[in-house]
């Protein structure tokens, strides 16, 4: 999916596997006659980091330099919360929590904004509603776990475990940080033709101030690094400065708690470029990929 950060305009909405209208009878599933980017939620993994940074920073809670001690390990109500690479890496700055993409960095910055607060900057960036794009049968997602008790949910909502989203929330969201903090409602339609001849163009619409421009810039050098120097290298694009972040995220059991075997994960990454004034925002999504496992190998070679 991408998106005109400035307009909310969508300039191009793909997926794989496709179909060819004229041979409906050939269609191997209906599912395939449904819009991934508006009809299916996933949870999305740490490419949601940057929401979470980005409340941190408007809040004024974190800087992208502030600092906190990597343990590797949070146990929260019970249960065991590690870093995807299992390690510790001690003191460590918010922008090296993104750009190492560590899970206890983001729950230290949740930690710090509580329970309701975060929700409510999930909510403002455009989680758990329709974006309102015309098109049918757009799901609104589900961040219910972030209203739940026990800390553990807000924990791993902080890195986009446990709720869900839509391609185009993840793009809209993206294309909020990268335009200075507006989140614009998507639309497809550029301009209505009347038979009688006049014309009636789409007027871009400001839904919401979600964060302030000085918090969109320093996210965006943030997200920058993490394609300078982190996971999201095969996403750069030489002579440009591209700002974006990876997801590796698991696939929920579909009867019953947990998650499938570590290997069957979903790549996804979102981005937009140029990082200064970006012109496009983009999310990508690669549904169980099956000769890597993480979002730098599948994805984000896709985005760059």
């Amino acid at each position: 999916v991408i998106m005109d950060p400035d307009t909310g305009a969508i300039l191009g909405m793909c997926a794989f596997p496709d179909f060819d209208p004229a041979r409906v009878r050939d269609i191997p599933s209906l599912g395939v006659l449904n819009n991934p980017a508006i009809f299916y939620q996933y949870e999305p993994g740490s490419v949601f980091k940057a929401v979470t940074v980005s409340a941190g920073i408007e809040t004024g809670k974190i800087n992208p330099m502030s600092t906190y001690v990597d343990t590797g390990l949070e146990l929260i109500d019970g249960f065991p919360i590690r870093n995807s690479d299992l390690k510790a890496h001690g003191t460590q700055t918010m922008t090296q929590v993104l750009t190492k993409s560590l899970n206890t960095g983001t729950i230290h910055i949740q930690r710090l904004l509580g329970q309701q607060l975060f929700e409510d900057f999930v909510v403002r960036f455009g989680f758990g509603e329709p974006t309102g794009v015309e098109l049918n049968k757009e799901v609104r997602g589900d961040i219910s776990q972030l209203s739940r008790k026990g800390k553990v949910f807000g924990a791993t909502g902080s890195y986009g475990q446990g709720l869900s989203v839509t391609p185009l929330q993840m793009v809209s969201a993206y294309a909020t940080i990268g335009n200075g903090g507006k989140f614009m409602k998507p639309y497809i339609i550029q301009e209505i033709i009347r038979p009688d001849g006049t014309k009636v163009a789409t007027k871009p619409q400001v839904v919401r101030e979600v964060i302030s421009s000085r918090t969109s810039r320093l996210v965006t050098g943030m997200l920058v690094d993490v394609v300078e120097n982190g996971h999201g290298k095969r996403a750069g694009v030489d002579g440009y400065y591209v700002a974006g972040k990876t997801g590796t995220a698991q696939v929920p059991k579909p009867n019953g708690k947990g998650y499938l075997d570590n290997s069957i994960t979903i790549g996804s990454f979102a981005g937009y470029a140029p990082a200064d004034h970006p012109k496009f925002a983009m999310f990508v999504k690669v549904d169980r990929p099956r000769t890597v496992q993480f979002a730098e190998s599948s994805a984000a070679p896709i985005f760059g």
